[in-house]
């Protein structure tokens, strides 16, 4: 998936999407989808458990990119008990050779004013507490996978590819992904995401997807874990792109200096 603060993709062209046949090809134009050089915007999380008790969380997010480089730091504005926690992230090009190249990924905790580097074998974590985890917060190495497509369905009026992403490594913790890929523009509509035993343990559904700064946006995104009965709804505002963005806040230092707000 591409970065849940500001999924995005410019509008494809009829006769450009003729050329996706295959998985590998599908899989890679949905990872390649181009994106602004800078993006900001306000997330509302809407955390919901099984009772039905609901919290609620909002993050500033910013991203750009540099250089090959793609920068996003996230940063917990309310409530209280979590503001202020933030998360910088840069992911790079797989190698030359075809073979992943993994994130640099730093979490900042205020309350214990430190920094913690997030290590590959966490990203299938959740992250602070959601039903997204670090490496949903991301764009995952296709070097990680491999991929089928196991047909075409509607999600409402969209028509889809339903893709199939396995991790080649026999020790992740979500071992399937299903992705439903729109034909016009390569976003996923929806998803199910299966654990180690390879039982569904949850659902993506996006919705409000429209183009914002000529990119187009997926607005709100709720994925449940059918297992916990819990949810997470993940719906942006004040979406904006290609707009000048303080360098320095991609960097170890502004999280610790809590610079980011």
């Amino acid at each position: 998936m591409k970065k849940l603060a500001c999924v995005s993709a410019v509008v494809l062209t009829v006769g450009t999407l003729l050329f996706a046949q295959s998985a590998e090809d599908i899989a890679k134009r949905v990872h390649d989808v181009p994106e602004g050089k800078t993006g900001t915007c306000t997330a509302v999380l809407t955390l919901t458990d099984k009772s039905g008790k609901s919290r609620t969380r909002e993050i500033a997010s910013y991203s750009m990119k540099d250089g090959t480089i793609d920068k996003s730091v996230l940063v917990f504005r309310t409530p209280k008990d979590v503001a202020g926690v933030s998360y910088l992230s840069f992911e790079y090009p797989d190698k030359s050779d075809g073979t992943a190249t993994d994130s640099d990924s730093w979490l900042y905790l205020p309350a214990m004013k430190k920094v913690r580097r997030v290590s590959g074998s966490s990203k299938d974590d959740d992250f602070q507490g959601t039903d997204f985890t670090y490496d949903d917060l991301g764009t995952r190495s296709l070097a990680k996978d491999t991929f089928a497509l196991l047909g075409e369905e509607k999600v409402g009026d969209t028509d889809c590819w339903i893709l199939e992403y396995t991790a080649k490594d026999a020790k992740a913790k979500v071992k399937r992904r299903v992705l439903w890929i729109s034909k016009e523009n390569y976003i996923p509509y929806k998803g199910e995401y299966y654990d180690k035993q390879n039982k569904l343990q949850k659902t993506l559904m996006c919705e409000n997807i429209q183009q914002i700064d000529g990119y187009w946006t997926t607005l709100k995104m709720t994925m449940k874990n059918v297992q916990t009965n819990h949810q997470t709804m993940y719906e942006l505002h004040d979406v904006s792109y290609d707009k000048p963005v303080d360098a320095n806040y991609f960097t170890v230092s502004a999280l610790e200096r809590e610079l980011v707000k």
